[in-house]
């Protein structure tokens, strides 16, 4: 299998597509374009001079987009992109914090899925080379980390640059605990399946996704039967002769007791010639001979099928869907840019993000989407950044975990039984999406109402106490205020939009006798819009 970019630089020297037959795709507003970007890039919906900025000017657009993938957070949103990729945000690792002597199970768990992304995260945010994603020889590590595994870390607070301290070979991500604890072996696979997710996470070759044609003769429960299938049936050396040497690399992470915290958590070089046990394959690389962890973090990196994938993941990632034959000459297009930018991920998002394809506006054209919907930890990101508000349980993030929170009720994956995140809004998502606009409205008006008006960012032209009847004026621009802030929407002080949120105020302080609880149901009212949702 190869990327369809591969695909499409094979077929570089057949004819161009004519030129009349461009499709011509329409462009969304500045505006809505500015709030996709905005969300994308930084996890938090444009501001107010923002927005003016761009009505004003629309040429001023490409200047702030800039400016988003510079932003500090760009890097943590690349990482929750690419967290469909990796699926290691799960909760079901079998060594605890407990087993470490550590209180904090959830935020343990937590961490060892988030290593492998907050890797990726530092890459993009620093301008490194896609390339260190498997050659470095550091990680990252939290304090939980720290303090359980063989680690070296920098100091301060939170993620920091880390190093094992247990003799592995330097290869990125490969070579962390975190991928690993997610990706098991039993005796028997002896780290097929673990090839197979680097192929597939690295390479965009999916082995299970491969079309297999073998005898049906061949008893699967027959241990040996199964081994002379795979050296000597055609059918299952088409893939186990690229699979099963690919495998052999990964023995250093192999295990004999896998609930001993001391065994899971180092890495055992000792252990790296077991392929001659268990297989008889020696490492390789699609006939490449190899023989440490290193080795094959350098033959990926030196593999064209490496950016194209990453180009091919992005692309899908932005725009929401998969990558067609129809994409190909684009995907090109990305391919040149990303590596013309030093293979930095920011010059490769950069080039998507000015695709005819993710700008596109209202249209039928197969191929656009003109309205995406936003995945839980995005959905959390930007309540929290128009609110103050993160919703927690008991110190648990409810947006990001399943044990706790409801993550996969928003429409999430936990990397174990749901694979991807839902791309078209469901019941559950819309209830959830009703609580946490509850929770955070309320958040929001008691932390502003203790501030003076200068200090607000919502409430910034009513005092939360006094009867909006008594002010007409200063609450129509409120409303205003809050339509463009929760949903980018220039409104009329005189529109229908003005008037509905003037009716809705009326009916909740009758109902409730409280100012300030109506402003709530306004704006937590404005947040469970379906715009608030789909960008």
């Amino acid at each position: 299998m190869v990327t369809l970019l591969a695909l499409a630089l094979a077929c570089a020297d057949a004819p161009p597509p004519d030129p009349g037959q461009t499709v011509q795709v329409p462009q969304m507003a500045a505006s809505e374009l500015l709030t996709r970007a905005s969300l994308d890039l930084r996890g938090r919906r444009p501001s107010a001079e923002e927005l003016d900025a761009v009505r004003a000017d629309p040429a001023a657009l490409d200047g702030l987009v800039e400016g988003f993938l510079s932003d500090p957070a760009f890097g943590e949103r690349m990482a929750d992109l690419w967290s469909e990729i990796y699926l290691t945000r799960t909760e079901t690792f079998y060594i605890s914090a407990a087993d470490y002597g550590l209180e904090d199970d959830a935020g343990f768990r937590a961490a060892v899925g988030d290593e492998p992304l907050r890797i990726l995260a530092r890459v993009a945010q620093e301008d490194l080379p896609w390339t260190e994603l498997v050659t470095g020889d550091w990680t990252m590590a939290d304090e939980l980390l720290a303090a359980a595994w063989p680690l070296e870390r920098e100091p301060g607070t939170g993620w920091q640059v880390a190093r094992y301290t247990d003799g592995r070979p330097a290869a990125g991500v490969l070579a962390t605990n975190g991928l690993w604890w997610r990706y098991t072996s039993t005796d028997s696979n002896a780290n097929r399946g673990r090839a197979n997710q680097v192929s597939r996470i690295l390479l965009c070759n999916d082995y299970l996704v491969r079309p297999i044609d073998f005898e049906r003769n061949v008893d699967l429960l027959d241990e040996e039967a199964v081994l002379d299938a795979i050296t000597n049936n055609e059918g299952c050396i088409a893939c186990h002769t690229s699979l099963d040497p690919l495998a052999s690399y990964l023995f250093g992470f192999w295990t004999y007791v896998p609930d001993s915290v001391v065994d899971a958590s180092r890495y055992h070089p000792e252990r790296e010639q077991l392929w001659q046990q268990y297989t008889g394959v020696a490492p390789g690389y699609y006939g490449q001979p190899g023989s440490s962890l290193s080795d094959l973090g350098g033959q990926i990196a030196a593999d064209p099928r490496f950016p194209e994938c990453a180009v091919q993941q992005a692309f899908e990632l932005l725009l929401r869907r998969d990558a067609t034959v129809a994409d190909m000459d684009r995907l090109a297009g990305h391919r040149a840019a990303f590596l013309d930018g030093g293979l930095t991920l920011r010059s490769l998002v950069r080039s998507v993000l000015s695709d005819p394809w993710y700008r596109a506006g209202a249209t039928d054209l197969d191929g656009a989407v003109p309205r995406k919907l936003v995945t839980p930890d995005l959905l959390a990101d930007q309540v929290q950044a128009l609110t103050g508000f993160r919703w927690e349980y008991a110190g648990v993030d409810m947006m990001s975990t399943d044990s706790v929170g409801v993550r996969t009720l928003a429409g999430g994956a936990d990397g174990a039984s749901v694979a991807a995140t839902a791309t078209a809004a469901n019941a559950t998502l819309v209830l959830v999406q009703e609580r946490l606009s509850e929770a955070a409205a309320i958040h929001a008006v008691v932390t502003e109402a203790a501030l003076p008006l200068d200090q607000r960012t919502l409430f910034t032209e009513v005092d939360l106490e006094q009867d909006p009847s008594l002010a007409p004026g200063a609450t129509a621009a409120q409303i205003q205020r809050l339509h463009l802030l929760v949903l980018g929407d220039e409104v009329a002080a005189d529109g229908e939009e003005v008037q509905a949120g003037q009716a809705l105020l009326t009916e909740l302080i009758t109902i409730e006798d409280n100012v300030a609880l109506a402003w709530a149901g306004l704006l937590s009212a404005l947040m469970r819009d379906p715009d608030f949702v789909l960008y």
